[in-house]
């Protein structure tokens, strides 16, 4: 069993089980994450700055992703992880200026990322397609509406 300390509503205490796992990697802050629960997560370790790790990069695979940020990507490339950086911004979240990339995607199955809305109104939509097109990945947006960020999801 995990035991998650210090969990709640506001920053640094809503991120304990914020961690990015690739599969093959573990995108993580040290100073924020729960450790039983990046132990679990097993993989190459990955720690950046951004307490928000997972919700920082999209997922493509397992050695693969897309960020705005620029501890997750330096961290990243650094580890060997092919990364695409991206434009911050762009991606709605009530209440905030802007969302992130991970909160507003997830892997829908081997060969598909869905996206809470459509990438019309972001100036890396091209590149985005193309690096999911280079890693055997297409897109599916589940809404006619601009990205947004809804905080993550996964697939069943």
């Amino acid at each position: 069993m995990i035991s998650v300390p210090g969990q709640g509503r506001l920053y640094p205490a809503d991120v304990p089980l914020c961690i990015c796992a690739t599969g093959r990697y573990t995108i993580y802050n040290p100073r924020t994450a729960c450790a039983d629960a990046v132990a679990a997560c097993g993989g190459v370790p990955v720690p950046v700055r951004q307490g928000y790790a997972r919700c920082a990069a999209c997922v493509v695979d397992d050695h693969s992703i897309i960020t705005a940020d620029a501890s997750v990507s330096s961290a990243s490339k650094k580890a060997g992880l092919d990364v695409l950086d991206i434009a911050p911004g762009h991606i709605a979240l009530d209440g905030y200026d802007t969302g992130f990339i991970g909160g507003a995607s997830f892997i829908l199955n081997d060969d598909t990322i869905a996206f809470t809305g459509t990438l019309d109104g972001h100036p890396d939509k091209e590149r985005m397609l193309a690096f999911l097109a280079q890693h055997g990945k297409k897109a599916v947006f589940l809404t006619a509406e601009p990205i947004f960020d809804i905080g993550g999801a996964i697939s069943v």
